[in-house]
């Protein structure tokens, strides 16, 4: 199940998607993307996201301040300290959804954004599991980061 969403970041108003295992009997652990440079979230992550829906994680997409969906002015300007912050604030938002357990938290970056989820795991003790996709999703099949038994 995917729901429209939004959230404060620091006075700017962040918009994504949540999206939730549809089998799920209690909080489930979450995982929250972003694209680090000026991709927005449609650009694949979605993709992503589902997988990690039907894996049984929720799975938090949002488009990074002044790109996108979200608010932040002026348009199109990248600060990789804001991104930083933006995921800071999309972990604290949703940790609060009483479908995630909010001691089961993680962070997925593909590309530019990888440098920011190895920054996040290094400063942010919510965060238990950081993962990098280091080739920015480039012709990869999202069926490929299915759990194998």
């Amino acid at each position: 199940m995917r729901e429209d969403v939004e959230f404060d970041a620091a006075g700017v108003r962040l918009r994504g998607w949540l999206y939730l295992p549809d089998d799920a009997t209690g909080p489930v652990p979450a995982i929250v993307m972003a694209h680090g440079f000026s991709a927005v979230k449609e650009m694949y992550l979605d993709a992503y996201a589902e997988v990690f829906a039907e894996a049984g994680l929720a799975a938090l997409v949002f488009d990074n301040r002044n790109f996108g969906a979200s608010d932040g002015e002026p348009r199109q300007e990248i600060d990789p300290w804001a991104q930083v912050r933006d995921y800071r604030d999309a972990i604290t938002w949703v940790r609060t959804r009483s479908e995630v357990d909010a001691e089961r938290m993680g962070v997925w970056g593909s590309s530019y954004s990888g440098g920011h989820v190895l920054v996040l795991g290094a400063i942010d003790r919510r965060i238990k599991c950081a993962a990098v996709d280091p080739l920015g999703l480039h012709g990869a099949d999202p069926g490929d980061v299915r759990r194998r038994s």
